[in-house]
């Protein structure tokens, strides 16, 4: 008898049982809590392993170290708007930004000048209006002076991106003219009209008007003008164009000669320009968002608030007011004030903060309610963005108590693989002797670095009826970014906010545990052998279904086996495992 066939006799594995499972058992702590505010009473986290009414006892701590809070609302002023963005990126400065898109609200006479470049609209091309002066060498637009009536130069637009109406006055347009032979009489005149994104014309609003003098007797470039009383119009939809098509009206002909307009020529003074004067267009943007957000009623001692932000232009005239609620107003000075203007560089993040030891309960109501407003203004022709990264309010408090501990928990990942995971449950057991005070469960988020409850299936946290109380949480499908792929998760108790009065709380169990679907294998090494399980076998009375294993049972120990992929049938069935010395064992079931 050689070697092999010696190990072989000696080898005795068994099936101990075999069972569909949809939840591990439970994952309890294996150290002890961490307390991040309070202190522990009695007991020890083992008295938080099962639901036996042993338990451990921790209680409140008075707390003077800041409290932060972040906004949980907001009312945008004015014609501001929303663009992007959520409360959970003002939680900290990282560089994740709420947008808000200023709005014109002032406007004045301003000057659109006819440019060469082109654009394209429905695809049909169509020269720029721009409102900065001429800037390249100049084209010549010409038409047939052989035959009467009016000759298209060329169609003219200007975007109406952030421009909310176009207030009455009355237009001057310039064109700079000429033609070919002293014999032709024309003069020029223009068609207005407001064009959609898509070529479509959205509302024709003059024809042949602004008409000027005629031009007759030379062959010289002169330059001529007309007039146009605008009335006001409201944009329908700032993807829109303002669109002005600019004509030469052709009274006397002479063939084979042409009529001209002088476009975009930088050597002409500006007086001399193809342009159209005292368009009432937006002079300056404003943004304005306030802020909203609770806090605790304690007896403040220090308020401290932070704002890091920035703007999509320089130079922007910025205030900062916190409400105080016992002027019933905004501060136009002093706590609760700030003014600046931000940097020259457009995109600069600048924090801004100011800390409130005078009164500061005077800035938050009765409910902890509290509200902060930003206001942005300047100058210029562009719309802008208001990029809000961080916004906190910040206290401090007399004889206030909160709780915050934490505890490491690690799910065996040999037994309950990640890749069979579905999702994770917390479950706690307390009594918390204040009733009416909200306690929340969260997690630390491997990809935040923070603890948070986001996306669990309540956030809503749980009230305290001051006896003993389940609350559980399910971490639905985000669960991976709490769960380290080592299966550390890591898991904080903490109560919605320090108040005065200072809680026992009694923590009986608390608990993770995996939800999944498969089958588990608990198979037993009955000798001093290693075993090495290389082949599983399902047999029923239609199906043997064979599946490649590789599991190693250390001498006289039981190793329990999970396989997602494995549903066992209905009805009997038997299980067969073998060894890689050839040994077989047997478990029977239905």
């Amino acid at each position: 008898m050689n070697q092999m066939d010696w190990e072989k006799m000696k080898e005795d594995v068994s099936i101990t049982n075999v069972e569909r499972i949809t939840l591990s058992s439970w994952i309890v702590a294996q150290s002890e809590y961490t307390v991040n505010i309070g202190s522990r009473i009695s007991g020890t986290y083992t008295e938080t392993q099962t639901v036996d009414d042993q338990y451990e006892r921790f209680m409140e701590a008075s707390t003077t170290s800041p409290l932060p809070y972040n906004p949980s609302g907001y009312t945008v002023g004015g014609s501001t708007s929303w663009i992007s963005g959520s409360f959970s990126d003002l939680t900290s400065d990282k560089g994740v930004y709420m947008f808000f898109r200023s709005y014109a609200s002032a406007s004045a006479g301003q000057t659109l000048y006819a440019h060469q470049e082109p654009t394209t609209i429905g695809g049909s091309t169509y020269y720029l209006l721009k409102l900065g002066s001429v800037d390249a060498a100049g084209t010549t637009l010409s038409a047939d002076a052989g035959t009467l009536g009016r000759k298209l130069m060329g169609k003219f637009v200007y975007p109406l991106t952030g421009v909310s109406s176009i207030p009455a006055s009355n237009w001057t347009i310039y064109y700079r003219a000429s033609q070919g032979h002293v014999n032709i009489e024309s003069h020029c005149d223009v068609d207005i009209l407001v064009r959609m994104s898509n070529g479509t014309i959205r509302s024709t609003i003059a024809t042949d008007v602004a008409n000027s003098g005629t031009l007759t007797a030379t062959t010289s470039w002169v330059t001529l003008s007309g007039t146009y009383s605008w009335a006001t119009y409201t944009v329908v939809d700032q993807t829109d164009y303002l669109e002005i098509d600019y004509y030469r009206e052709v009274t006397v002909v002479k063939a084979t000669y042409l009529v001209n307009l002088r476009i975009d020529d930088n050597t002409l003074a500006a007086a001399d320009q193809t342009r159209a004067t005292n368009i009432y267009l937006p002079s300056e943007y404003t943004s304005e968002v306030e802020f909203t957000g609770s806090s605790n009623t304690g007896t403040w001692t220090q308020l401290v608030w932070n704002i890091d932000s920035a703007w999509t232009t320089g130079s922007v005239a910025v205030t900062i007011q916190v409400y105080n609620y016992t002027l019933g107003g905004y501060p136009t000075s002093g706590n609760g004030y700030d003014s600046y203007v931000s940097s020259s560089t457009a995109n600069t993040d600048e924090t801004r903060n100011q800390t409130i030891t005078t009164n500061p309960d005077h800035f938050r109501d009765g409910s902890g309610n509290w509200k902060i407003k930003v206001k942005g203004v300047k100058t210029t022709i562009t719309q802008f963005d208001f990029k809000a990264d961080w916004i906190e309010f910040k206290t401090k408090t007399a004889d206030y108590y909160s709780f915050d501990i934490a505890g490491t928990f690690t799910i065996d990942i040999s037994t309950y693989p990640l890749a069979y995971i579905q999702t994770v449950e917390l479950q706690l057991r307390y009594r918390a002797d204040d009733a009416g005070e909200k306690w929340y469960l969260k997690a630390y988020n491997w990809t935040t670095s923070t603890y948070s409850n986001s996306g669990f299936n309540s956030t809503a946290g749980h009230t305290s009826t001051t006896g003993w109380d389940y609350y559980a949480v399910n971490l639905t499908d985000v669960w991976q970014s709490y769960v380290h792929n080592n299966g550390t998760i890591k898991v904080k108790f903490v109560d919605q906010s320090a108040d005065n009065d200072q809680t026992t709380v009694n923590i009986d169990f608390l608990g993770v545990r995996t939800k999944l679907d498969g089958t588990q294998f608990t198979f037993k090494n009955n000798v001093g052998l290693t075993l090495h399980l290389v082949s599983l076998w399902i047999i029923n009375s239609t199906n043997h279904q064979r599946y490649d294993i590789s599991v190693f049972v250390n001498s006289a120990d039981t190793k329990i086996y999970l396989r997602s992929d494995i549903s066992l049938p209905t009805g009997s069935y038997t299980v067969k495992v073998v060894t890689e010395r050839g040994n077989t064992a047997v478990y029977s079931g239905s």
